[in-house]
């Protein structure tokens, strides 16, 4: 308990002192192993604490009130990187950002995504919302309307740990998302034939649904082999690329 309150407390710290920093984990074509485009991870090098893991300070941020102002200062840092890579020339790639259902039900999300677009200069299809399939327990006709307006300003969405839930199948039809990722649990027990069908059923489903999948947690090649037989396009893993700084994607 004390620990978890200290995190906390360095948390709102850190979050003012912008020493949150992204890390950029590549989305490749599986068959050329050419990166089609980024997710965006958080990263807490906590100068009192130390290396603070993402699945420890994320639901602290959660707990505290403290996620919509974390993913707001990965956008700053993520249009930050984009508006430097179009100042000098180099290609720009579109960069998929993780929203909680706090913030992508607030009703300043929207607003203070299109403001800070317009601020550092960058399109919007630069910028993919990755949303959890959770978000479905929340309010699905909310979260329809929401989807609704994003695509008109012309951001993509994508479903993240797909498979994980139970409301995939009755609510994905209603969510105009334009990709759905296959979460690594799955791709790890691949070997495992209930799991290579529930892998196939949902690469079909999004086929069905003219989605992209996504498979997530690539580690081998024979991993890959297999997603390429079932008809997987898009993936990312360490098998490719592990999460890197921006300096480094920039290099890429």
């Amino acid at each position: 308990m004390m620990r978890d309150l200290r995190i906390a407390n360095e948390l709102s710290a850190a979050l003012r002192r912008e020493e949150i920093d992204v890390h950029l984990q590549p989305k490749v074509d599986l068959r050329s192993g050419k990166i089609i485009s980024f997710e965006a991870l958080a990263r807490w090098n906590s100068p009192e604490l130390g290396n603070i893991a993402p699945d420890v300070f994320i639901p602290a941020a959660e707990k505290n009130g403290k996620i919509r102002l974390l993913e707001q200062v990965v956008l700053k840092r993520v249009l930050t990187w984009l508006r430097k890579r179009k100042e000098i020339g180099l290609e720009l790639r579109q960069v998929a950002i993780n929203v909680s259902a706090d913030h992508f039900f607030h009703h300043s999300f929207i607003p203070h995504l299109v403001d800070k677009m317009a601020e550092y200069g960058i399109e919007h299809k630069w910028i993919q919302l990755e949303i959890t399939e959770r978000i479905g327990f929340v309010d699905i006709e909310t979260a329809h309307q929401v989807f609704k307006k994003l695509n008109r300003y012309g951001f993509t969405s994508s479903v993240d740990d797909f498979g994980t839930g139970y409301s995939s199948l009755s609510y994905l039809q209603k969510l105009p998302v334009s990709e759905i990722k296959i979460d690594r649990s799955f791709i790890s027990t691949m070997h495992e034939q209930g799991t290579l069908a529930i892998v196939r059923t949902i690469i079909q489903l999004a086929e069905n649904l003219n989605m992209t999948a996504v498979a997530e947690g690539i580690e081998t090649d024979q991993q890959r082999r297999v997603l390429v037989s079932l008809g997987c396009r898009v993936g990312q893993g360490y098998f490719y690329y592990r999460p890197m700084s921006l300096e480094e994607a920039n290099l890429l």
